[in-house]
């Protein structure tokens, strides 16, 4: 029990101490148990229902307590694989991918607590669409809340406390990204990371339009784009 809760959330010491293992074998573990965890827990909660007898009051709060109990530990698996990406991004920074995988992580967590509420009554006939409701809820928040530009802010941040910082991945991240690397960063590494970017479209009709790109342009034109800077690196203190 031990162990396994050093291995749940031991965190950079346990990956440290442990012979073998990196931060990408952390964070791929904890998404593969959450991944089955809650594999298993929908498929034994919806075998049980179906078959545990709920004739008397008796067997109904033992059936509540017993499958409450099993959404709970599996809660707690998906707490530890969200910390564990934590530790991921505090020791690598922060991705699109990363953040999304968190995403779904919580999207995860939020099934089996609708699962929760419908023990309650034991009544779950409004759960596959509250299921596909919440997903598709989850990646609208995900499209207006631009993760891009997100993920640059928190590796800008990041970049201030330990000046680290990879200039080619937050290039890759495009136009969404442009207004916040050139508001954030030093102005000759806001430079870098435009210049290491594909040039812009400039020939949209209106069917093309993008948002993002033409905050992008209005951004740009505080820099000179230009050539690469001479001092350019695709990764700063790494």
């Amino acid at each position: 029990m031990t162990a396994q809760a050093s291995a749940m959330w031991g965190g950079h010491e346990f990956v440290r101490n442990t012979t073998g293992l990196s931060y990408a074998d952390y964070v791929h573990q904890g998404f593969t148990q959450l991944t089955i965890a809650t594999a298993l827990t929908l498929a034994t909660i919806g075998l049980t229902v179906r078959k545990a007898p709920r004739a008397t009051a008796q067997d109904r709060l033992l059936l509540r307590l017993t499958l409450g109990s099993l959404s709970v530990l599996t809660l707690v698996v998906v707490a530890s694989a969200l910390n564990r990406m934590s530790v991921y991004q505090q020791a690598y920074g922060f991705t699109v991918l990363r953040v999304l995988v968190d995403a779904f992580e919580v999207w995860l967590g939020l099934l089996v607590v609708l699962v929760m509420v419908a023990g309650v009554k034991l009544s779950g006939w409004w759960l596959p669409r509250a299921a596909l409701a919440s997903g598709a809820a989850l990646l609208l928040v995900i499209g207006v809340a631009n993760p891009a530009a997100w993920v640059a802010e928190q590796n800008i941040a990041r970049y201030v406390e330990s000046g680290k910082l990879d200039v080619a991945y937050l290039a890759t991240l495009g136009a969404d990204a442009t207004p916040a690397v050139i508001e954030g960063l030093p102005r000759e590494i806001a430079r870098c990371v435009v210049a290491f970017q594909p040039a812009p479209e400039t020939s949209d009709d209106w069917l093309g339009w993008n948002l993002g790109r033409v905050r992008a342009a209005e951004s740009v034109t505080v820099i000179d784009r230009g050539s690469l800077p001479g001092n350019c690196s695709p990764q700063l203190g790494q």
